[in-house]
């Protein structure tokens, strides 16, 4: 648990933020003092992995220095690395003329204690404390992780009827993957797994983005429904209305470890395209205060369409608090999505946000996840006496007088000692997912064993007749919010917002097209192709898995992962992506051309090195020629009007080798690195150099 006092709490629970652990201090010569003050700035920025790092560099020069050890351990503590924190206050613990110094030692050891689960070797500490006559903010923390101690002492260890297990490495990366969202066979997720482009820093700062995985598969970022920035996290998506409808998270760090996200919102038109995202005006995101972690469903107790979050707003118990507001379900109704969704639209009127005070503690309540069909809210808290030691996942119903129900604890193996956040269950009830940095979970630092959330997968036991109802099933199944308007149409007055800027010929300058090894037409020197891009492209992406197999063959462990997402992440970032990119642009030039406007496109051709040069002026000409017959061929020759009168004009450069970088294998025994490598495959590509209005 974390102190409800504590003014270094962090506002997006899944990320440690741990770039900063490169220690810019590196000369052998830097005295001990040196170190340890750089861990002092480090600390007061709360860039706590930082701290850690420079604090262990001055301690390995003096071991016994008990303020170093307690900086340490204080630093371990706030990046949830329990068993490093506990190693260091036992050692302050045994030094007994240093006790006094450090008062809240007995608390501090306590809870690192109590977060691996070792309660009964918790208990004596939080008594000790206590005995010592704290504030009284501080003994009635130490009371209710005493109480949490006693309590989760006499539970149930686990379940052998309910399975969780780690989603896989297929999925997980070594950073944090939190916030599942299933549609259907496809999962959403967010992942701290991004580097930031550009980024000169050592280790490069990382970003949040979301990833979709179908059927299990390798997942891949999503690019079409969600701003694609460098300057922002983006999480936390929310789905509803046959998903036509979007909330979704813009994170930005408030210094190292804070981080203030908002709530944004997208819609997809009557054509399957995504609106321009805009900001939730007040009074759903407040300036100073973040609002995170958006849910939507209808409550058919309160008959509405309610949209839940976490927030530190004002008017709250304490922390993080869960607060819900309804939403208008004639604006919100698949009914009345834009036809055009280039075009502004007003946004309706929101109401004031309620909190849940039923809910919520002094401490921290976030992740809200709303069951339709048992009509049950699971959340988790840090503040609950029922609690196994950070975060526990707890459940609700909403009673017929409004209110909610004490909120039950999940229990094991939901629940452990460490952080579980962000359950969510399938309609049929025996599929869930959660996130959690429990044993299983992979480490970012191994050797301190600390960071990050993984995905786990939750599978409750299916009955042999599987067409029986879920495991708690509700007393009426929801109304449809369709039916139970709450705000009309007609009382609407929607604030102004800026009109999102219509996508710009010009915002496709330097696409990237890809292709596979010596394609299309191998084996020749013609510069010409039958072929257009969409028939090679299609057969290349469907060697995704042969790529992956090929550049990871004969590594192992770590290095083996590492190499299989390489590939993921080009094909699924780079290769599909622009193939997407692609189609959005002929959609908008076709546009732009029937408004009476000319346009030139301009294209180079690339190649990687294997052949010669004559040869590779010849394969970079006929790619050039793959991609002017998509133009020719899009929309069943929609263009062919305007390449006939000369409004429309498809012009090319051809460098070959010339143009390939250094460090790109030319050795054609060395297929690894000269075909498979991501590096040799992105000089395979087509680009759009310029367009000319």
């Amino acid at each position: 648990m974390m102190l409800p006092f504590s003014k270094n709490r962090p506002l997006w629970l899944p990320i440690l933020l741990l770039e900063a652990m490169a220690l810019p201090l590196c000369a052998v010569a830097q005295s001990r003092h040196s170190y340890e003050r750089a861990g002092d700035r480090a600390f007061q920025q709360k860039d706590y992995g930082a701290a850690l790092q420079y604090y262990q560099t001055a301690l390995s020069r003096k071991p016994d220095d008990v303020a170093l050890l307690w900086k340490s351990a204080e630093s371990a503590r706030l990046i949830h690395a329990h068993v490093l924190a506990e190693r260091w206050y036992r050692q302050i613990e045994i030094m007994e003329k240093r006790k006094k110094t450090y008062p809240l030692l007995p608390l501090r050891l306590g809870e690192a204690l109590q977060k691996q689960g070792k309660y009964e070797e918790a208990m004596p500490f939080f008594e000790r404390f206590l005995k010592e006559k704290p504030t009284l903010e501080l003994a009635q923390w130490a009371e209710t992780s005493l109480n949490a101690c006693r309590w989760a002492s006499r539970q149930a260890r686990t379940s052998d009827s309910v399975i969780v297990k780690n989603a896989g490495k297929h999925l997980n990366s070594p950073y944090s993957d939190f916030a599942p969202v299933l549609i259907g066979d496809s999962l959403f997720f967010s992942s701290y797994r991004f580097d930031k482009r550009g980024d000169k820093n050592l280790p490069k700062t990382k970003l949040t983005k979301v990833m979709l995985s179908v059927k299990q598969g390798r997942p891949r970022e999503v690019t079409r429904l969600l701003p694609s920035v460098d300057t922002a996290h983006v999480a936390h998506t929310a789905f509803f209305g046959d998903a036509h409808f979007l909330f979704f998270n813009l994170c930005k760090n408030r210094n190292a470890s804070d981080i203030e996200c908002e709530l944004w919102l997208s819609v997809r038109d009557i054509r399957d395209r995504w609106t321009t995202p805009v900001r939730l005006p007040e009074p759903i995101n407040l300036n100073g205060y973040t609002t995170t972690q958006p849910h939507v469903a209808f409550d058919t107790v309160a008959e509405q369409l309610l949209l839940w979050f976490a927030s530190d707003r004002p008017g709250g118990q304490g922390g993080l608090d869960l607060w819900y507001t309804p939403l208008d379900t004639n604006w919100f109704c698949p009914c009345h999505i834009p036809v055009d969704a280039r075009k502004p639209f007003p946004l309706p009127a929101f109401a004031p946000p309620v909190n849940a005070a039923d809910l919520n503690t002094p401490a921290d309540e976030v992740t809200p996840f709303f069951h339709e069909p048992t009509q049950t809210l699971y959340f988790s808290s840090n503040g609950r006496v029922e609690n196994f030691g950070g975060f526990d996942i707890y459940r609700t119903k909403r009673q017929p007088d409004g209110s909610m129900a004490p909120p039950e604890n999940v229990g094991p193996p939901l629940n452990t000692s460490y952080n579980d956040l962000y359950f969510i269950l399938a309609p049929n009830g025996y599929l869930g997912y959660l996130s959690s940095n429990r044993p299983g979970a992979q480490y970012l630092d191994e050797a301190n064993k600390f960071c990050c959330n993984d995905l786990f997968i939750v599978q409750f036991p299916m009955p042999p007749d599987t067409a029986s109802a879920p495991p708690t099933p509700a007393s009426a199944q929801p109304t449809s919010p369709l039916q139970r308007p709450i705000i009309p149409i007609d009382q609407l007055s929607p604030p102004r917002l800026p009109a999102p800027q219509s996508p710009q010929l010009k915002d496709f300058v330097g696409l990237p097209l890809y292709f596979d090894n010596d394609e299309p037409d191998r084996r020749t020197r013609r510069t010409s192709t039958q072929k257009h891009y969409a028939e090679t492209v299609v057969p290349y992406l469907e060697r995704q898995s042969e790529y992956r197999e090929r550049f990871a063959n004969g590594l192992k462990g770590a290095q083996r992962d590492s190499a299989e997402q390489r590939i993921d992440d080009f094909f699924e970032n780079e290769v599909r992506r622009g193939y997407e990119r692609l189609e959005q642009l002929c959609e908008l030039l076709l546009e732009r051309l029937q408004q009476g406007e000319t346009v030139e496109i301009v294209l180079k051709g690339y190649t990687s090195p294997r052949a010669e040069s004559d040869y590779n002026l010849a394969l970079g000409k006929r790619r050039v020629s793959s991609v002017r017959n998509y133009f020719f061929t899009y929309g069943g020759g929609a263009f062919q009007p305007f390449l006939s009168d000369g409004r429309l004009k498809v012009s090319e450069v051809s460098f070959g080798e010339t143009t390939a970088r250094r460090g790109i294998s030319d050795d054609l025994r060395d297929e690894r690195n000269s075909i498979y490598h991501p590096d040799a495959a992105r000089e395979r590509r087509v680009e759009i150099v310029e367009i000319r209005q």
